[in-house]
Formats: C-alpha cells, sequence, structure tokens
C-alpha cells in the first residue's frame, strides 16, 4: 500500500505544473456541479417544465455550446489560452447565478445555456493545456488521476453538502434547493481565482490574426483527414449519456421511483466513487493494454445502469444503479486520450473543437427526442432507447477503428 501510495506521488510529482493548475481547477468545478447536480432537473421541473420542456432546456443549451465550442478554438488562438479559459471558467459561475435567481423554467433555460457555453469554452482550453502538456505514455494514467484523486474526491463531497443544504433550506422545493445555484455561483470565484493566478501564460496553440469565419476553420480538418469521420461518430455516441440519460435520472427516480433528497444525493455520490476507485486503475490498463479493450469492457456496465434504473424502485437498486453510471466517467476519459493520439500536436485545438462541436449537436438532437419520448412513450424509454444506441451502434463503430495507444498521429 505504501509502496503504491509512493508511485502515484512520484508519478504525479514529475507531471506539469499547468496540468497540476487545470486538475485542481476541475476538481472546483466538479465540486460544485455535483452539489447542484442532483437537483438540477427536479428544481427546472419544478419551476413548471414538462418533459419536453426539460429536453428543450437541454438542447438548447447543448446546441449553443457546440456553435461556441468552434468559436473558443478560434479564440485561443486569438486571446490566448488563458484568457479563453478565464472567460469559460467566469461563464460558469454566472450561469449559478441566473439559475439560482430564476423565476420561471425559461430563465432557467438562459441559466442552463450559460453553462453549456462556459463549460464548453473552459472545458476546451482545459484539454488543450491537458492534451498538449502531457506526455502519450502518461496521458490516460493522468487522466485517470484527475478523475480519482481530483474529481473523484470533490465529486464524492458535492452530492453530501449538497443534500445536507437542501435538507437545511426546505427539502425538495423549489425554495429548498435555489439556495445551492446562489452557492456555487459565489464558490466559483475560487477557480477564477485559481486559473488567473497560477495557469501560465504558455501559448499551446500558435497565436494569429483571425476572424468570424476563423471559427469553421477546425471542421477543414475532417476534409484533409475522411478518416477521422468514424471516430467523430464514436465520440459523439460515447457522449450520448450527457444528453439523453443523465438530464433525466434524477427527475426520474425522483417523479417515478419516488426517492428523496437522500437517495438522489446518495446517487450522484455513488457515481463519483466509481471515479475515485476506479480513475487511475482503469487508466493504467488503457496505457498498457489499449483504449479499446477497457471501453469494451466498461460497455455493459453502462447498460446495466440503465436496465436496473428502469426495472427497480428499491433505494439500494437506484444508488447501484448510480454505481454502474458511474462508468461514463471512465469512458470519457478513456475515449479522450483516444483523440488525442489521433492528431497531430499542432491541431489538438482544431481536433478538440471538432469533436466538442458534434458532440454538442448530437448532444443537443438526443435531448429534445429524449423529451418527447419521456411526454409520449413514457421515461423509461428514454434509458431502454440510451442502451439500444449505444451497443447497436457505438460499439460496432468503435471494432473499426485502430488502437491509438503508441500510434503516431
Amino acid at each position: 500500500m505504501a509502496n503504491a501510495l509512493s508511485q502515484v506521488i512520484h508519478f504525479l510529482s514529475r507531471q506539469p505544473r499547468d496540468w497540476k493548475v487545470t486538475a485542481c481547477r476541475a476538481s472546483v468545478d466538479k465540486l460544485l456541479y455535483q452539489m447542484v447536480f442532483p437537483y438540477l432537473s427536479v428544481y427546472i421541473a419544478l419551476l413548471g417544465a414538462t418533459g419536453t420542456q426539460l429536453g428543450v432546456v437541454n438542447s438548447v443549451g447543448m446546441a449553443a455550446g457546440a456553435v461556441l465550442g468552434l468559436a473558443s478554438a478560434a479564440a485561443a488562438n486569438w486571446l490566448g489560452t488563458k484568457r479563453v479559459y478565464v472567460i469559460g471558467v467566469a461563464l460558469v459561475g454566472l450561469s449559478y447565478l441566473v439559475t439560482g435567481l430564476a423565476n420561471s423554467w425559461v430563465v432557467a433555460l438562459m441559466g442552463t445555456m450559460i453553462w453549456w457555453c462556459g463549460s464548453t469554452v473552459s472545458g476546451h482550453t482545459c484539454g488543450i493545456v491537458c492534451g498538449s502538456s502531457l506526455l502519450s505514455k502518461d496521458r490516460a494514467t493522468a487522466m485517470g488521476c484527475c478523475e480519482s484523486l481530483a474529481q473523484g474526491v470533490m465529486g464524492f463531497a458535492g452530492p453530501v453538502i449538497g443534500a445536507i443544504l437542501v435538507t437545511r433550506f426546505g427539502g425538495v422545493s423549489a425554495q429548498g434547493i435555489r439556495p445551492l445555484f446562489l452557492i456555487a455561483s459565489a464558490l466559483s470565484i475560487a477557480s477564477l481565482l485559481l486559473i488567473s493566478t497560477q495557469l501560465s501564460h504558455t501559448q499551446y496553440v500558435a497565436l494569429e490574426k483571425t476572424n468570424l469565419r476563423a471559427g469553421f476553420k477546425p471542421l477543414s480538418l475532417l476534409g484533409e483527414r475522411p478518416d477521422l469521420w468514424r471516430f467523430v461518430a464514436v465520440s459523439c455516441l460515447v457522449n450520448l449519456p450527457t444528453g439523453m440519460v443523465l438530464p433525466f435520472t434524477q427527475v426520474f427516480a425522483s417523479e417515478v421511483k419516488m426517492a428523496d433528497q437522500y437517495v438522489l444525493g446518495a446517487m450522484v455520490t455513488a457515481f463519483a466513487v466509481v471515479g475515485l476507485l476506479l480513475g487511475v486503475p482503469l487508466g493504467r490498463l488503457a496505457d498498457r493494454f489499449g483504449r479499446k479493450k477497457i471501453l469494451y469492457a466498461l460497455a455493459p456496465v453502462f447498460w446495466a445502469s440503465n436496465l436496473m434504473l428502469v426495472w427497480s424502485s428499491r433505494p439500494v437498486h437506484l444508488i447501484l444503479a448510480g454505481v454502474f453510471q458511474g462508468t461514463v466517467s471512465m469512458t470519457l476519459v478513456v475515449t479522450q486520450a483516444m483523440a488525442f493520439e489521433l492528431v497531430p500536436s499542432s491541431r489538438v485545438s482544431d481536433w478538440l473543437a471538432v469533436l466538442r462541436f458534434f458532440r454538442m449537436l448530437v448532444g443537443a438532437a438526443l435531448a429534445f427526442v429524449s423529451g418527447l419520448i419521456w411526454d409520449h412513450f413514457g421515461p423509461e424509454y428514454v434509458f431502454l432507447l440510451a442502451v439500444g444506441i449505444d451497443a447497436a451502434i457505438r460499439i460496432p463503430l468503435l471494432a473499426g477503428l485502430p488502437e491509438t495507444l503508441d500510434a503516431s498521429a
């Protein structure tokens, strides 16, 4: 045990400072998001949104994020990585404030749109720092460390803090949930100060004069490399839970399975625990045996989480569904590691912008369709369809991709 801890400390100590700073920022961001996430969909529903309108909230937000994702690549070339990073983090803090002050689901929609825009911009620049500063042999492991040691720990604490605060402010009601967003907005200043004062001014992308049309420049990468289209499709479907499953999980558990605030918090905590415990081991396995093998192994666990959520109402099974659902984060991490290895480092910014653009567009469409399915066919079919799409489309597409470990882009 002591030897393993020593190896982890040695591994972290040799990583670049900027990666450590952005990992710390990600952990603060995760704490705040996990604090409000169990109650976000419930809060918007309490403000009057139907299932279709809940789908619209996430769909419009993701579509806005998709467009801004392309622009953020051009902005990074024009303003520099750090300045764009600061703008993204500031938008996330603003989104919590707007959502907390919302008196209708339409205003909450505005807050959600701002969150998707801020999350897209900060996530893009975070990816640039991560992808450009880490060595290929350490990439999946380092990203796993971020998921487990940073985001996992904070993701565990966030739902616990959220449940305590919701109980303190009156339980699962609009007035009981509202203070969470206001507190998250105030605490997001810590992330803003961290990036503003501690991230170096290293330019991970070349500064150049640009204009509005330059925002579409990243798409030219697909014309130069048609072979990348298959990975774009896989990346979009890996992100399927973000638009189709996660926005509806908590409201499904609350309204259909009658889960209280403690079960809702426990489900999200269980989600985070998986990243905490398995982030580093799975990252190490992916660095040793290949990315695709790990992705194949994780897929059935995600399917099981959806089926358990649909077929059982017992609190212990709902929490276990949260545990299984936690593998989604590691699937995203390993897939992201593959993405970095498909293009030269000079094109990482454009490539990440392209992937985020298509992921957001597909996610927006899935979120909208999920809302319609929720209202017109039944909530359970949202989760069953997610399993079908993943098994019938993503896995066959993944099988046609080459293994990227140690591949030269």
